[in-house]
């Protein structure tokens, strides 16, 4: 009996170990070839040929310094920064705002409005570029900042809407009706006492909306013509044509592209996990 005991123990502690192997294996398919463009961004022409897996030995930073100049990834990654956090910006104080709304107050048209985002979820981005591309000529908005920022916004409001609301409607209503028995008004209600608890929401959505705007590439490559407004997914695109044999130039725009999205997701992967499981427990 004991026996049967401690074999059954055994498999229970072996069972949640065995689920880490097919995720192991994941992350080496999806690590490994970041990485090896990672080390190819230090490694000279002869190391690329002679060492193409290893790490550089030694590491050089030519190939970083001719990306960020001759290949103009300097403007590819201002153009980028300025229109993310524009995006980030707008999106918290659109998300915010609506989705509170949808949560805590009674309007006329509430629910059809929900409706309308949840056929914004439904309609795929490709489907909507043409009727973008039109709204944005007649705007006079094509190769600005502004058509993509505002294109980046419109076609991801209803998610983060539908995920600030999730965090406001579960909040305790006690502290609501406690600060409007202080006189406080809806806007201060929504601005001092709901938008702090929210916090976890609010880097979810400043996360994602980062991540979404930085590595999109469609948006930008229709509307922005210019190569001193392309981004740097698009400067990517159109460096394949000018560098394609130059494994270490184009491994240092990968570098310059992907570093800075991998560390903020490292640095607040606690604060977007949270933030977005809370959300879906809420919602």
């Amino acid at each position: 009996m004991a026996s049967d005991t401690t074999k059954r123990e055994e498999r229970a502690r072996r069972g949640p170990r065995l689920v880490y192997v097919p995720l192991l294996i994941l992350l080496v398919f999806a690590v490994a070839p970041l990485l090896l463009a990672w080390f190819a961004a230090f490694k000279s022409g002869e190391q690329t040929v002679t060492n193409p897996f290893g790490p550089p030995w030694p590491a050089t930073l030519d190939n970083l310094r001719e990306a960020w100049t001759a290949g103009r990834f300097s403007v590819y990654f201002k153009n980028s920064l300025i229109i993310s956090v524009a995006d980030v910006i707008a999106m918290l104080v659109i998300a915010s705002l609506a989705g509170y709304a949808f949560a805590r107050l009674r309007f006329p048209g509430q629910r059809p409005l929900l409706y309308g985002l949840l056929i914004g979820l439904a309609i795929p981005v490709a489907a909507l570029i043409i009727p973008l591309y039109v709204t944005m000529r007649d705007f006079r908005l094509l190769d600005t900042y502004g058509s993509v920022i505002v294109a980046d916004v419109a076609l991801a409001a209803p998610i983060f809407v539908f995920i600030m609301r999730g965090f406001f409607r579960d909040l305790p209503r006690e502290l609501e009706d406690a600060a409007r028995v202080d006189g406080a008004s809806e806007f201060q209600v929504f601005w001092q006492v709901m938008l702090p608890l929210a916090k976890p929401g609010l880097m979810a959505v400043a996360l994602l909306e980062f991540l979404w705007s930085w590595n999109d590439l469609l948006l930008p490559l229709v509307f922005l013509v210019s190569d001193d407004l392309r981004t740097l997914p698009v400067g990517m695109l159109f460096s394949q044509g000018r560098f394609t044999v130059d494994y270490g130039l184009m491994s240092a725009g990968v570098l310059i592209l992907s570093l800075p999205v991998t560390i903020l997701f490292l640095v607040f992967q606690r604060d977007f996990v949270r933030g977005f499981a809370a959300g879906a427990i809420k919602g």
